[in-house]
C-alpha cells in the first residue's frame, strides 16, 4: 500500500504543477520525477521478495508473468503523448514514466528465475496470494474452478468475494496438482477440476 500512494502521490504532484499551475518543468526535475517512478515501481515489485506468511502449502514461482494490461496501457499513453496532444515537447519524459511498470516487471522476470520466490500460500482454510496487492480468501466459500486455455489462468470464483486468478505456467505442474486437491478438499461446494485443464506432465522415460 505505501508503494501505492508513494507512486499516486507523485502523480498527482506531476498534475498539479504541470496542468493546474502550468509549471515548466526543468531538464534536471524531468529526470528526478522519472527515477524516482522507476524506484518505486521496482520496490513495489520487489517488495514480494520480501514477504512471508506461515502456512501449510506453499509453492514459489519460476517466473514472473508480464501483465499485457500494463504494456497496453504504456503503449495508448505513449501514442497520445506523440500524436495526439499539443503538450509532447513538455510531456514527453511522461513516456518513461508509464512504462516504468512493465520494464519493472521484464526486470523481475529475470529475478523470479534465479530465486523462485514462494508466491502463493495456504494456511488452514485460507488463501494468500503473494502479489503487488497481497490477496487473501476463505477456500470453504470456494464455488468454481475454471480453466482459461488462452491465458493458462485457473480463475476461482467465491461466495462472498469477487475471484482471484493464479497464473497455471508459473508453477510447477505437480505443484498445481496438489494445489487443485487442496481447494477441492477445503471447498465447502462441489468443485471439480476443470475439464479442459490439461496439465503438461513431461515423461521420466
Amino acid at each position: 500500500m505505501k508503494y501505492f500512494i508513494a507512486f499516486l502521490i507523485s502523480l498527482i504532484g506531476l498534475y498539479v504543477f504541470g496542468i493546474i499551475l502550468k509549471t515548466e518543468y526543468s531538464f534536471p526535475l524531468k529526470i528526478v520525477f522519472t527515477t524516482t517512478t522507476f524506484i518505486i515501481a521496482f520496490l513495489w515489485e520487489y517488495s514480494v521478495l520480501n514477504k512471508s506468511f506461515e502456512s501449510d502449502f506453499k509453492i514459489g514461482s519460476q517466473k514472473k508473468t508480464i501483465s499485457i494490461f500494463d504494456i497496453g496501457m504504456a503503449s495508448f499513453w505513449t501514442f497520445y503523448i506523440l500524436f495526439l496532444t499539443d503538450f509532447r515537447e513538455s510531456f514527453s519524459f511522461l513516456i518513461f514514466v508509464f512504462w516504468a511498470i512493465p520494464i519493472t516487471e521484464l526486470i523481475m522476470w529475470f529475478i523470479y528465475k534465479k530465486q523462485k520466490p514462494y508466491t502463493l500460500f495456504i494456511k488452514g482454510n485460507e488463501l494468500i496470494l503473494n502479489r503487488r496487492w497481497i490477496q487473501k480468501r476463505n477456500l470453504t466459500e470456494l464455488t468454481q474452478i475454471q480453466y482459461d486455455r488462452f491465458s493458462k489462468n485457473l480463475k476461482l470464483d467465491f461466495k462472498t468475494k469477487r475471484e482471484v486468478s493464479i497464473k497455471a505456467t508459473e508453477y510447477k505442474t505437480d505443484e498445481i496438482q496438489k494445489l487443485l486437491e487442496i481447494l477441492i478438499e477445503k471447498s465447502e461446494n462441489n468443485v471439480f477440476v476443470p475439464n479442459n485443464y490439461e496439465p503438461k506432465i513431461k515423461n521420466s522415460c
